[in-house]
C-alpha cells in the first residue's frame, strides 16, 4: 500500500457511504479505495487487488461495489464488471453505471443484450452525458452485428455538432470516426479524427496517439497576481467523533481492542504484499496504543498525567491548502463551414 494512505483522502460522499461500516472496516476500505485510485496508471494490476479486497471488506456498500467494479470493466474483465456494477446499481439506485454495463454485454459477445439495456426504463431516465455514452456502445453493438449505417446513425445526434455543457464530445467524435473508417470512409474519419485530436486537451483520447503527434498540452489555470496560498483548518473529520468516543473510553480503563488482526493476514495475500509495511505499522502502532495507555493509566493513579494530556492535546490540528485561482478552459470550437463539411 502507498506510504501515508490513510483513507481520508476520499470525498465526502463517499465517506459517507462507508459509515455504514464499523470505524476501524471503514479506514480500512478507504485505504484499499485511495490505493486503487492512486495505483490505476502506474500499476493497474495491483489496483484492481486493492479494490477487490476493499469490496470483499465492505461488500454491502454501493460504492465499493462499482469502484471494483469499473476497475474490473478498464482490466476488460467483463463478466465480474458486470456482476459488480448491477449489484452496485441495485444498492445505491444510480443508474450512470448503466453504458459500462451494456458495453460489457458487448464484451461478452452479447450486443443484442446491449440494445436491451438501452431500450430499457432505467435508459431513459439517464442524464445527458451518460445517454450520450450509451448511444457509443448501442452503436458499437450494431457494428457488431455487421450494421454499420445503422450504428453511424445512432451516433448523428445534436451533440456531435454541440456542445454539451460547453464541452464538446471529443469520445462521440472518436467512435463516430471509427466508424466512418469501418465504412470505407477514410477522408471523413480523418476529419473527425483529427477535430477530436484538437479539442481535446484532458487526454480523454488517444486521437492525437493515433495520428503520429502529441495531444494539446492542457490549458493551464491562470494565477491572478496577489494570489496566495491560504492555510485552513480542516473542518470536517468524519472520524472526530469517534476518536474522541476512544479516548474516553481510554480515560475509563478500557483496554483497546485490535479486530483487524484476522483480515490482515488475509489482506497481505491478497494484494501480493503491496501492502505489508503498512499493515505491520498499524499493528505496531495498535501496540504501542495499548503500551500507551497502561503507563497513562499508571500514572493517572500516581496523580502525574496531567503533562502527558497536555502533550496529547497538540495533535490532531489537521491543515489543507486550498488553492484560490481555478478556471476550465474549453476546447476551441471547430470553424461552422468545418463542422457543416465533416457531417
Amino acid at each position: 500500500m502507498p506510504e501515508g494512505i490513510t483513507g481520508r483522502e476520499l470525498d465526502k460522499e463517499t465517506h459517507e457511504e462507508l459509515r455504514g461500516l464499523s470505524k476501524e472496516t471503514a479506514e480500512r476500505v478507504g485505504r484499499h479505495l485511495v490505493s486503487a485510485h492512486l495505483l490505476e496508471n502506474t500499476d493497474p494490476e495491483t489496483a484492481l487487488a486493492h479494490a477487490r479486497f476493499a469490496a470483499r471488506l465492505g461488500g454491502r456498500v454501493g460504492i465499493v461495489r462499482e469502484v471494483y467494479g469499473i476497475f474490473a470493466y478498464h482490466a476488460g474483465d467483463y463478466r465480474t464488471a458486470s456482476r459488480e456494477l448491477r449489484t452496485a446499481m441495485r444498492i445505491t439506485g444510480r443508474t450512470d453505471v448503466l453504458p459500462m454495463i451494456a458495453d460489457c454485454e458487448r464484451g461478452l459477445g452479447r450486443p443484442e443484450r446491449a440494445l436491451d439495456i438501452a431500450a430499457s426504463e432505467e435508459a431513459a431516465a439517464l442524464g445527458v452525458e451518460s445517454a450520450i455514452e450509451l448511444m457509443m456502445v448501442v452503436a458499437g453493438a450494431y457494428a457488431d452485428t455487421g450494421d454499420v449505417q445503422t450504428a453511424l446513425r445512432t451516433l448523428e445526434i445534436p451533440a456531435l455538432r454541440h456542445k454539451i455543457d460547453g464541452r464538446w464530445q471529443v469520445r462521440l467524435w472518436v467512435a463516430y470516426a471509427d466508424l466512418l473508417e469501418r465504412a470505407d470512409r477514410e477522408d471523413e474519419a480523418l476529419r473527425w479524427m483529427t477535430l477530436a485530436a484538437d479539442a481535446d486537451t484532458e487526454g480523454l483520447t488517444d486521437a492525437a496517439e493515433r495520428l503520429g503527434r502529441p495531444a494539446p498540452a492542457p490549458a493551464e489555470a491562470p494565477v491572478m497576481e496577489g494570489d496566495e496560498q491560504i492555510s485552513v483548518l480542516d473542518a470536517f473529520d468524519p472520524y472526530a467523533q469517534d476518536e474522541q468516543d476512544g479516548a474516553d473510553d481510554a480515560e475509563d480503563g478500557d483496554a483497546p481492542v485490535d479486530a483487524g488482526a484476522d483480515a490482515d493476514a488475509v489482506e497481505t495475500d491478497d494484494v501480493d504484499g503491496t501492502d505489508d509495511a503498512a499493515e505491520a505499522a498499524d499493528d505496531t502502532e495498535d501496540d504501542d496504543a495499548e503500551v500507551a495507555e497502561g503507563d497513562d493509566a499508571e500514572v493517572a493513579e500516581s496523580g502525574t498525567a496531567e503533562d502527558t494530556e497536555g502533550d496529547d492535546a497538540e495533535a490532531g490540528d489537521v491543515t489543507v491548502t486550498a488553492e484560490s485561482a481555478d478556471a476550465a478552459d474549453d476546447p476551441g470550437a471547430p470553424e461552422s463551414e468545418t463542422r457543416e463539411e465533416s457531417a
